[in-house]
């Protein structure tokens, strides 16, 4: 008999233990930080996808004022060479909208993935069989060695400003 006593407190312990992994792996989808501080959780996901439709929204309403004003050049002959480059220049800056966003989207998906290897491995803890898939091979926790240097764009208000990047450069 105690034999038996000693299998359920065995048994016990190895269910609390699984609970506790289970538990662990279903809060840290949904507050994951990566080594350089910067969030990889589920609920970064819509602030991301804000910060790319704001941006892709100024862009737009910058190209769209800029063609306006040349417009309205092209129609008031002498055409002022100066205003023009100023406003085309304006449009080709607000078209780099497109690298900020591709940035944006690529952190979205690596927070993607992120919550992908964590599910397997909860779909795993709960005898599931999860498969073989590139999410495997994150779960090593390797990652590149300058992946603290490839923030992207940061949220408004955070990061290095455009106006400070502007002063590096003489």
């Amino acid at each position: 008999m105690p034999q038996q006593e000693f299998d359920v407190y065995e048994e016990i312990k190895r269910m609390g233990e699984y609970i506790a992994r289970a538990r662990s792996e279903v809060s840290a989808i949904m507050t994951a930080k990566d080594s350089a501080g910067a969030e990889k959780n589920i609920n970064h996901i819509a602030a991301e996808l804000n910060e790319v439709v704001r941006h892709t929204e100024e862009a737009t309403n910058t190209i769209m004022d800029q063609t306006e004003a040349l417009q309205k050049l092209a129609g008031n002959p002498p055409i002022d060479g100066t205003k023009v480059s100023d406003h085309a220049m304006a449009i080709l800056e607000a078209c780099s909208f497109q690298d900020i966003t591709g940035q944006r989207i690529k952190k979205v998906l690596q927070i993607i993935d992120q919550v992908e290897m964590r599910i397997d491995r909860l779909v795993g803890l709960l005898g599931g069989n999860v498969g073989t898939s590139e999410t495997e091979t994150l779960a090593t926790g390797k990652e590149r060695a300058d992946e603290s240097l490839m923030a992207g764009p940061q949220m408004s208000g955070q990061g290095v400003s455009q106006a400070d990047v502007d002063k590096l450069f003489p």
